[in-house]
């Protein structure tokens, strides 16, 4: 009777690593678009991705934390980068995965980086070399089976990641904000609403935008976090600017996210 006890303590006690949901999540957007959804990125821009994010993570790791370490996170950030960028050259994606990787090792508060690793990636290389770069919008945005696939995966991996409430307030928000663009500043409604059917949304929405390590650890602060990034990305729709959800999240980790930690930091302090 105790060692059943014992086994259903167990089995109850373990927790899933959200970073293997994550990697499903993004395995699935790999295979199907190498086998089905005929992605424009070819399996050597994974391949380089891949190589770049874990060469050099492992090489910083050993470095400045001085130890060896296993490079699930790296193997993430290359498969984000892989799908978020689309270029007919290779070298952006070895640009992008390695600057997501040593920007999370530089840029650090705490112990933890400030930013998102392909967050700060993707938007430095869309920004500075746009002529060789660009994101994918409408990638996989044509497939209603597909899009329910991806849709259900996704509230999966932020349910487990406990970041669910962080992905209901970014897309409660950014309906609303798309009604008043199209009611107040004349957008087309389906316009406005269709960027929720397309891949760098729904990367944004349910792998980078959820990302643990660079969200707040309360649900009050995660729901005010989301809601100010919808906002940043609805002005930034307004005066149409490209790639609006990726540089709100940065946007949004420099006025809110930094500032937050810098109070919780404070706060605990003064508690002492």
């Amino acid at each position: 009777m105790e060692k059943k006890l014992d086994l259903i303590t167990s089995w109850t006690d373990y927790k899933i690593d959200p970073r293997n949901l994550i990697l499903v999540f993004l395995l699935s957007f790999v295979v199907a678009g190498q086998t089905y959804l005929n992605f424009n990125q070819g399996v050597d821009a994974i391949f380089v991705s891949i190589l770049t994010t874990v060469t050099t993570e492992l090489a910083l790791a050993r470095i400045i934390l001085k130890k060896w370490i296993i490079p699930k996170s790296a193997f993430i950030t290359a498969l984000g980068v892989s799908l978020l960028i689309n270029s007919y050259l290779l070298w952006p994606y070895v640009l992008t995965a390695f600057l997501s990787i040593c920007i999370k090792y530089i840029l650090r508060y705490k112990g933890g980086h400030l930013f998102n690793p392909n967050n700060i990636g993707v938007v430095i290389v869309i920004f500075t070399l746009p002529q060789f770069a660009v994101t994918t919008p409408k990638q996989w945005s044509n497939g209603f089976e597909v899009m329910t696939i991806i849709l259900l995966l996704g509230f999966v991996v932020a349910y487990f990641a406990k970041r669910l409430d962080t992905v209901i307030a970014f897309l409660s928000t950014f309906t609303m904000i798309a009604f008043v663009r199209s009611f107040v500043f004349g957008a087309p409604l389906l316009a406005a609403l269709g960027p929720l059917l397309g891949a760098s949304m729904q990367l944004f929405t349910f792998f980078m935008m959820t990302d643990p390590k660079t969200t707040p650890n309360t649900r009050k602060g995660r729901i005010l976090f989301a809601i100010f990034i919808a906002i940043i990305d609805g002005i930034l729709r307004i005066q149409r600017i490209p790639n609006a959800p990726f540089y709100a999240l940065f946007i949004s980790t420099i006025l809110f996210m930094i500032p937050y930690r810098l109070y919780l930091t404070r706060r605990s302090v003064s508690n002492v």
